[in-house]
């Protein structure tokens, strides 16, 4: 990465060809590139399971009852509770059911092809959707869209297009975005998630964020920020957002 970056003259890696694309001599970003390589695919599947355990889980710290349960709906049987975007194989989601086995609503779990077709053991609760987050949400008016470890993955314009398709599909004064990500402070960032923000560049030409990117991330999609729920400085926040 270093003789990338004097290359292009230290300039922030905004987009492709970003230095994952110069180190394997590919046009392609780093997921078409695993997704051709199916070995490496499911490898990356379970680093990111096995990631999970090693990190307190969101609806742990967080409110459930206030943020998502109170207030949904609970006399329609086809009113959707949870739509967890790019869920990878539905470790999360699963996760979240066994926690709130009685929670009122669907629960719905999208990622590309590849990934929804290697998926071995999921629970028959949560129903399996095939999407891609660059084109239009299919599920309108849920509780929730939860997007966990996706946006830094990207630069703001793809990020802008993500949440702008989500936000189409949103019920107005209902429907809520939770992103469970870091939310760096404006300085003195701890270690862990500055080396995440360099490693983010590196292979995905992404970034972790501030609540300033944050919010003006999120306001190009048409929506706010309801509230940056934080536990402390060493692990990842949740950003609370709602449609403007």
């Amino acid at each position: 990465m270093p003789r990338y970056l004097e290359r292009t003259g230290f300039k922030n890696v905004s987009g492709p060809p970003g230095p994952f694309q110069d180190c394997n001599r590919t046009n392609d970003l780093m997921f078409p590139y695993l997704i051709k390589d199916p070995p490496m695919m499911s490898n990356f599947n379970a680093f990111m399971a096995g990631q999970l355990e090693t990190r307190p889980p969101w609806y742990a710290t967080f409110s459930v009852q206030d943020m998502i349960l109170a207030g949904a709906k609970t006399d329609d049987p086809s009113a959707v509770l949870l739509v967890d975007v790019g869920g990878g194989e539905g470790h999360d989601l699963a996760s979240f059911h066994e926690a709130f086995p009685n929670a009122p609503g669907k629960l719905i779990l999208q990622d590309t092809a590849p990934v929804i077709d290697n998926i071995k053991h999921l629970d028959a609760a949560i129903t399996r959707q095939k999407h891609d987050f660059f084109t239009p949400q299919p599920v309108w008016g849920a509780r929730v869209y939860y997007f966990r470890t996706i946006f830094h993955d990207w630069p703001d314009s793809d990020c802008v297009e993500i949440l702008r398709q989500t936000a189409a599909a949103m019920t107005s004064r209902y429907s809520k975005l939770l992103i469970f990500e870091w939310v760096l402070p404006a300085k003195g960032t701890p270690l862990y998630p500055a080396l995440l923000d360099i490693n983010m560049m590196a292979l995905l030409n992404g970034m972790e964020r501030t609540e300033a990117q944050w919010t003006a991330l999120l306001s190009q999609a048409g929506l706010k920020v309801v509230k940056f729920h934080k536990a402390r400085a060493d692990a990842e926040g949740l950003i609370e957002a709602e449609l403007a």
